[in-house]
């Protein structure tokens, strides 16, 4: 068992004792009592085990209904989730990806609980701590609930920042199919395409089972940057103090190479290309380089691959689900169901040609990077007699190159996700208990691979080192049979397996009447085992580039979690409800843990009633954080100066530092290419001594209805955490070297070995803010009914700390300080954000316009041109997109719908992360499709 910190054992003291006496008094006064029958259908709602009447909830709750989810235009799990007005999500873009992760109050995707009929999935595979909400089968959804007061005293205590339940549908009788098409108003990408059969089979009143399926196939087409000129304005780039899509850069990886010249082992910081003269155009390769406009100190002449050509904007997705559900009626209002889905996804992300070449390759062995050369042996030499035209000034110098592979083509990854998950469940009503049983199975697998254009990185420096291969030109035949052998297409780079045991039981019911109507009780358990293991293939040592995972690491977890939780729900008065439970977790690898959860409502009017609820969380680290690639050495993410070799006044501006002249060094034969302006070493990756998170969540809101067909809702909630995990940025590193000295760690000579940025447990975090919900419905005689709702969030404050200790810092309206391994550390945290409609229902005709807002915030303004009061500091504008969606129900089965997502073609704002080669828009706000005509189509037989 894990050592834990004095703040976890402070809550762990005799929990089992406490939750067990608990229980056995709820289970003597159940026996002692008449069982009582509700006169009206009580329903079980997120966030309680205790079954009640819908309008008495008491919690936050926001109901999604599958009609008003279609009555959007929404056709995928992923625009579902975008919609949800508390959450955010991370979407794949120009690379692979785990899907579509739910991210609620800014607090990244492992602290939202995502249930499928109220049991947990399997997580996605490679990140092991979230799941990937397009494995659930949206053709067979009934509704969504989200609860926002964050953990759960009946799923686990680790949905610190709330819980998103989909449930699908209890049975279906008939046969629908769906087909819809999103179509983009520009050519070149981004349409998407659904078909949907869902079948159904007999009558749980009358025959006693029902059986269903539903079944959903879909597919985006990938869309490339190139067919999206109006987002890539060159003037738009430069006002954000990017590098305009031009040829204003000094160079890098081109097809003809680049090279440097190098004397007596060292960079003679000379460089230029043997085809700059002719435009970069080489005979045989395809036109992708052109004339860099930039030159270095020594007037070196060289190329750029056209930054307009390969960028990708979206990748290619395809997906399928099935969805079977299987219910038998038995005894007296029992029913036994088994659930089945499986689903597959597919995501191929496009990417510049494979690079080789001083600043773009890795060696993992060594840890240091090893130039691409070329010497005159070389038939390819520069002047020799492969044809590649002299330079005036090379004199059979060895030359450094830097090489784009552009005659393959751009390269492509390719990531699978298979998810299957099986349960078995049963529930009904015994001796006066509702009663739910079940059992469940889940599994999560990806595999990432290389599906186009990459060959192996040592082949290739041994193929320009012997001769073989052609850096300047096409390869002749021998070039193109070499560079077929070293193909590294169809290998998969890292494979990883995610696998869930779970059973559980509840059981609740009535007893004595109290004052204010009958007392309600439940108890119940859980138990579950989640296993990881993931296999980072040897492949990685040998295509060094973009490769997750250390090559050969076969990193693995598993742990078993036993749970138990009383919940007491007591209407005191007629007015007044109390609900209280309390939970206890053994974790197998940290011991128990004791969360209570108290909640009431308060109804002092029929127009009015005020609700809060206050509760712990904790959420014990995943298990990749604990077990995964414990060490991990890859390129800083931006280039920065060495600290100690490259020192400055100003260590978190990279090129401000120069050259150190301390003669302890003088020996080591440095120069200002390895330790100044470049990308320095680090480790990453697991941190198997890890403390759990904690956290407590309040909540306060009330609910209006001063008149017919009107209400509103507001909740202020609060979240604390303490110990959060979380991996520290570079940027805070660098701007605080003396608190983080001890993070660099160097070899005896003083050469740095690399800069630790494993997850650690760092300081707390602080958020809070008020949601809102209002909704009108008026009804007329002659023009049908009209509606008018928004839904949104307000946070006033998002307070972190970079470790313990340290200052406070309130990220409202910019970058969140929290970061995981399973998303960037670029979570945005928004002032305000809503989703508003307004709707029309006249006969068969309905028709509803939406608004997604979001607040200004400030861009990443990572650079000294991009600080307050600088000429690039960049702020994102108010994002408003609006999407028009109508339905007309040409008869009993047949219905039409037709729309226009983004109706006014307003472009997704850029953003100033990393602006070079690839735009970067907002896309935690915007997509870059622009506006879309979407065509559905439903059939019932």
């Amino acid at each position: 068992m894990k050592k834990l910190n004095s703040i976890t054992r402070s809550r762990l003291a005799e929990p089992r004792f406490l939750l067990s006496a608990v229980t056995v008094a709820v289970l003597t006064l159940a026996n002692g009592a008449a069982a009582q029958e509700a006169p009206i259908q009580r329903v079980e709602v997120t966030g309680s085990s205790i079954k009640r009447l819908a309008t008495e909830n008491a919690l936050p709750l926001t109901t999604y209904k599958a009609e008003e989810l279609t009555n959007q235009g929404l056709t995928t799990m992923s625009e579902v989730a975008v919609a949800l007005t508390v959450a955010a999500t991370n979407e794949p873009v120009g690379g692979g990806g785990g899907g579509t992760m739910i991210n609620m109050r800014g607090l990244n995707t492992n602290r939202t609980l995502v249930l499928l009929n109220g049991r947990r999935l399997a997580n996605e595979a490679l990140g092991a701590s979230s799941v990937n909400v397009d494995v659930i089968p949206m053709a067979a959804i009934d509704r969504v609930e989200v609860l926002r007061d964050g953990a759960s005293a009946l799923y686990g205590t680790d949905a610190i920042a709330g819980v998103v339940n989909f449930i699908t549908k209890k049975t279906i009788k008939d046969v629908t199919v769906h087909a819809s098409v999103v179509q983009p108003e520009q050519s070149g990408g981004g349409d998407q395409k659904r078909v949907t059969l869902v079948a159904g089979k007999g009558d749980l009143s009358n025959d006693g089972w029902n059986v269903y399926t539903a079944f959903s196939a879909q597919r985006r087409e990938s869309l490339m940057q190139k067919d999206r000129p109006n987002i890539w304005d060159p003037a738009k780039l430069a006002a954000l103090g990017g590098t305009p899509f031009t040829a204003n850069t000094s160079g890098g990886s081109a097809s003809p190479a680049n090279y440097t010249i190098y004397r007596n082992g060292r960079s003679a910081n000379i460089t230029g290309n043997p085809y700059f003269a002719s435009g970069c155009v080489a005979p045989g390769l395809p036109q992708t380089t052109v004339p860099s406009t930039r030159t270095n100190a020594n007037g070196g002449k060289t190329c750029i691959t056209d930054p307009t050509i390969y960028p990708q904007l979206l990748p290619e997705n395809q997906q399928v689900t099935l969805f079977t559900k299987g219910s038998l009626a038995h005894g007296d209002g029992k029913v036994l169901s088994v659930e089945l889905n499986l689903s597959k996804s597919y995501i191929d992300a496009v990417s510049p040609p494979q690079p080789f070449g001083a600043n773009t390759d890795y060696d993992r062995l060594t840890a240091s990077r090893r130039p691409l050369m070329i010497t005159r042996a070389s038939k390819w030499y520069p002047g020799g007699s492969g044809g590649v035209p002299a330079v005036a000034g090379l004199n059979g110098e060895d030359l450094a190159l830097t090489w784009s592979l552009d005659e393959l083509g751009a390269a492509t990854l390719h990531d699978v996700q298979t998810n299957h998950r099986l349960v078995v469940a049963d529930e009904g009503e015994f001796k006066g208990w509702d009663y739910r049983v079940g059992a469940s199975y889940g599994y999560s697998h990806r595999d990432s691979g290389f599906k186009e254009n990459f060959v192996r990185t040592p082949a290739v420096y041994a193929g320009v080192a012997n001769g073989t291969l052609n850096p300047f030109g096409a390869q002749d035949a021998a070039g193109k049979a070499y560079l077929d052998s070293i193909s590294a297409d169809g290998q998969d780079f890292r494979v990883a397996d995610v696998r869930h045991y779970g059973v559980d039981f509840n059981l609740s019911r009535t007893l004595m009447d109290l004052p204010g109507g009958a007392l309600g009780v439940a108890v119940g358990g859980d138990w579950h085992r989640e296993t990881y293991a993931e296999n980072a293939t040897m492949i990685g040592n040998e295509v060094v580039w973009r490769v997750s995972g250390t090559p050969g690491n076969n990193p693995s977890g598993q742990r078993r979690v036993a749970g138990m939780y009383a919940e007491l729900d007591a209407p005191v008065t007629k007015n007044l409800n109390l609900n209280f439970a309390v939970r206890g977790d053994h974790f197998s690898d940290f011991g128990s843990t004791f969360n209570p959860k108290a909640s009431f409502r308060y109804q002092p009017l029929k127009e009015v009633m005020i609700r809060g609820t206050v509760s712990t969380g904790f959420r014990a680290p995943t298990l990749p954080e604990l077990y995964g690639t414990p060490r991990t050495l890859t390129p800083s993410t931006s280039s920065w100066d060495d600290p100690l070799l490259c020192p400055s006044r100003t260590p978190n501006v990279a090129g401000s530092g120069t050259l150190t002249t301390d003669p302890r060094y003088a020996g080591l034969g440095l120069d200002a290419e390895r330790v100044c302006n470049t990308r320095l070493t680090t480790l990453t990756g697991a941190n198997p001594d890890l403390q759990p998170e904690e956290s407590k969540t309040y909540t306060v809101g009330f609910v209006v209805e001063p008149f017919k067909n009107f209400y509103a809702t507001v909740d202020f909630w609060k979240i604390v955490m303490d110990g959060t995990i979380a991996q520290i940025n570079e940027d805070s590193i660098f701007d605080n070297l003396g608190r983080y000295q001890d993070l660099f760690v160097r070899n005896p000579d003083g050469t740095l070995q690399y800069i630790t940025k494993t997850r650690l447990n760092m300081g707390g975090l602080k958020t809070q803010g008020i949601d809102l919900s209002l909704a009108y419905s008026l009804p007329t005689k002659s023009w049908g009914r009209f509606g008018a709702s928004i839904d949104g969030t307000f946070t006033d404050t998002y307070e972190g700390q970079n470790d313990a200790g340290s200052p406070w810092v309130d990220s409202v309206g910019r970058i969140g300080a929290l970061s995981t391994g399973s998303t960037s550390a670029n979570t945005y945290i928004f002032k305000w954000k809503h989703t508003a409609r307004v709707n029309w229902n006249y006969g068969p005709f309905f028709a509803q316009l939406t608004q997604q807002y979001s607040s200004s915030y400030e861009d990443t303004n990572a650079l000294p041109t991009q600080q307050p009061g600088q000429p690039f500091y960049n702020v994102i504008e108010p994002y408003r997109v609006y999407n028009l969606s109508t339905t007309y129900k040409v008869s009993k089965n047949f219905k039409v719908g037709a729309g226009v997502n983004n109706l006014f073609d307003t472009d997704p704002p850029l953003s100033n992360q990393r602006l070079s080669s690839r735009v970067v828009f907002a896309q935690n706000i915007a997509k870059p499709i622009g506006r879309a005509f979407t065509v559905r189509a439903d059939y019932t037989f």
